[in-house]
């Protein structure tokens, strides 16, 4: 009886395998025919010859995971930024998480917050290593954030720095987005488990034979706003607005709790948006704002006042809050301004912008995972006229200025010194000074310009899909300045590009320009000496000793021992640079180095040892020597 029912339960055991046994074949045959993709988060930078260190980078590619085929997806992708394959030991590793904004769109990698806190960091802690790995990109969401998580653990971050929430509900895979996967939550976490899946990716490819016939979205001359944007109307506190809370709740709840089982601090910030300058896209169209702006004065705000607060509840929209803001506004009334801009901004029925409720989950999520919290509402509301975030500090809707990309890793920062978390001393230097240090280019921000004028030329800005019909022209700027802008619009070469600014404003004597354009292709080149040797030359001309030593001594870093001459001279460089900063130690233990390079024939020698003389004496002398521009 007992070998009877064994028999009978491994009948049926051998039964229920038998499908999976199948699936399982069928999977390692679509992997032997190379059928299908899987898209890394991390792949390895192209090797120049003779590179000894590897170096991986973002995937520019990366995005192609979330979709059937390389032709539905949108055009996005992170910024390039080379890091170690083998982690320094020594180093101080910062991985960055979330959509546009950290992204730094429309600026690029030096508006965003890799690019503004590198710069910060090179005066904050010049003696530490620190890689900032952007993987931020437009479009993305928390599902994109979760999905990432686990490749960026396997590269041993120290800190993970997150601003994201704007795109939950029309990003990528967002309730109400065009690009929103089918079956609710559940499904998309079940498609983020499957989707390297052979037989998985075969089924999809299957599915948009059979059921898709549109054209790619990402094939269009539309924005990507444009897009995304397929539930235009989400109302404030419907069935779709509760699910994107439950979807941005759930996913940054699971984000936070695997870095905390890794032990990986997080610092997380809540959003900000344009509370004045932006009408509420759902009242595009509707409203004729310019009419509106321009006939409401301090006679008649009053009775509009009235007239708007009058309006039932229930009738109640986005335009009608941001009308009582702006007649509010008008007579002084700040504080009730900025209340009613905000909830013009909850209201608003195309969801761009993240409503209130985010950040008060974003503070509540940080405090549960014991995550680190910053306040970047709080930054740009005291660092706004009236305390009402606008035009000042905001693009358009969402999008920072170069100010604003500046107060947003500001605010980072302090809170990363203040806690501590690179444990390594701390240069002091005031924001006011480090505004100087901001890395965005002339040509940069001409790109900025550009590239937001044609954004606010399309739908949602705009009553309907691309309604301008004029081409955005080129903003104002220098001749060399706008041939470099085209160049880039036209995609071309970027190392090129500043190649070519870097001469041009270096012939005009505009040192400034030219050490912040060394620098980006120092700071882009990790592997390049020659670069940081020349952003080294040029911070050391216009006296500022400190960048002048960063990029020399990473100039010496990069170079291998069998480059002695070139050695030797950047060697010199860096100590003059710690003379100049009467740093007289370090000075002297990179002249030694220098000392055992040089053979007692080089010419090198006698200006070698004539430099370790003068520095010993202002040593003897304890004092710093008069002014000498000269340096050693």
């Amino acid at each position: 009886m007992f070998k009877h029912t064994a028999k009978q339960f491994s009948f049926y055991l051998i039964l229920i395998a038998i499908p999976f046994v199948i699936l399982l074949l069928l999977e390692f045959v679509l992997r032997l025919a190379s059928f299908g993709n899987e898209y890394p988060l991390f792949v390895d930078k192209p090797a120049r010859k003779n590179q000894a260190t590897v170096y991986l980078q973002p995937n520019p590619n990366v995005i192609n995971r979330y979709f059937a085929s390389e032709q539905l997806a949108p055009n996005v992708s992170p910024d390039t930024v080379y890091f170690k394959k083998d982690k320094n030991p020594t180093s101080f590793r910062i991985f960055i998480q979330g959509g546009s904004t950290a992204a730094g769109f429309p600026y690029g990698r030096w508006g965003s917050l890799q690019g503004m806190l590198e710069q910060r960091f090179k005066r904050l802690y010049p003696d530490k290593e620190i890689e900032i790995i952007n993987t931020a990109m437009a479009a993305v969401n928390s599902y994109t954030l979760l999905d990432f998580v686990d490749e960026i653990i396997e590269q041993q971050p120290d800190l993970v720095l997150i601003y994201a929430g704007h795109n939950e509900y029309l990003g990528i895979m967002g309730v109400g987005s065009a690009f929103a996967a089918k079956g609710g939550r559940l499904a998309t976490l079940m498609h983020l488990k499957f989707k390297n899946w052979r037989l998985y990716q075969l089924l999809q490819k299957l599915y948009v034979v059979v059921f898709s016939a549109n054209t790619p979205l990402s094939k269009t001359n539309e924005t990507l706003m444009s897009q995304v944007a397929k539930e235009k109307e989400i109302v404030f506190g419907s069935d779709l607005y509760q699910q994107g809370i439950e979807q941005f709740t759930g996913n940054m709840s699971l984000i936070l709790a695997k870095y905390q089982t890794a032990g990986i601090p997080v610092v997380i910030g809540n959003l900000v948006s344009n509370e004045s300058g932006q009408i509420p896209f759902s009242s595009v169209g509707k409203v004729d704002w310019q009419t509106y702006k321009t006939g409401i004065n301090k006679t008649n705000a009053a009775a509009e006042i009235a007239r708007l607060n009058n309006i039932s509840d229930a009738n109640k929209k986005a335009q009608h809050y941001y009308q009582l803001a702006l007649n509010l506004q008008l007579l002084g009334r700040e504080q009730e301004a900025k209340q009613a801009f905000v909830l013009a901004k909850n209201n608003d029925l195309l969801r761009f912008r993240a409503p209130s409720e985010f950040n008060t989950l974003l503070e509540n999520l940080a405090k549960q995972y014991q995550a680190s919290f910053v306040d970047v509402q709080a930054v740009f509301t005291k660092n706004s006229r009236h305390s009402i975030i606008g035009n000042k500090l905001i693009l358009e809707h969402l999008h920072p200025t170069i100010e604003g990309y500046f107060l947003l890793a500001e605010a980072y920062a302090q809170l990363i010194v203040k806690q501590n978390f690179i444990d390594s001393s701390v240069d002091i230097y005031p924001r006011e000074k480090a505004r100087a240090d901001i890395p965005v280019s002339i040509v940069d921000e001409l790109y900025g310009d550009f590239v937001i004028s044609k954004l606010v030329s399309d739908f949602p800005f705009t009553a309907t899909k691309n309604q301008a019909t004029t081409k955005p022209t080129l903003p104002a700027g220098r001749k060399f300045e706008k041939q470099a802008l085209v160049k880039r619009l036209e995609n071309g070469n970027w190392l090129q590009i500043q190649q070519t600014l870097l001469v041009e404003y270096q012939q005009r004597k505009e040192l400034p320009q030219a050490a912040k354009i060394a620098g980006a292709i120092s700071t882009a080149l990790v592997d390049n000496h020659q670069a940081s040797y020349i952003a080294g030359q040029l911070y050391q001309q216009l006296q500022d000793w400190q960048l002048a030593s960063y990029y020399h001594k990473k100039a010496v870093n990069v170079l291998t021992i069998n480059r002695q001459g070139d050695k030797v001279q950047y060697l010199l460089a860096l100590a003059q640079d710690y003379f100049l900063l009467k740093d007289y130690a370090r000075s002297l233990q990179v002249l030694d180095k220098a000392n055992h390079l040089v053979t007692e024939m080089s010419p090198q020698k006698r200006q070698v040892l004539k430099y370790i003389n003068n520095v010993k004496q202002a040593m003897l002398r304890n004092t710093s020597p008069k002014k000498n521009k000269s340096g050693l």
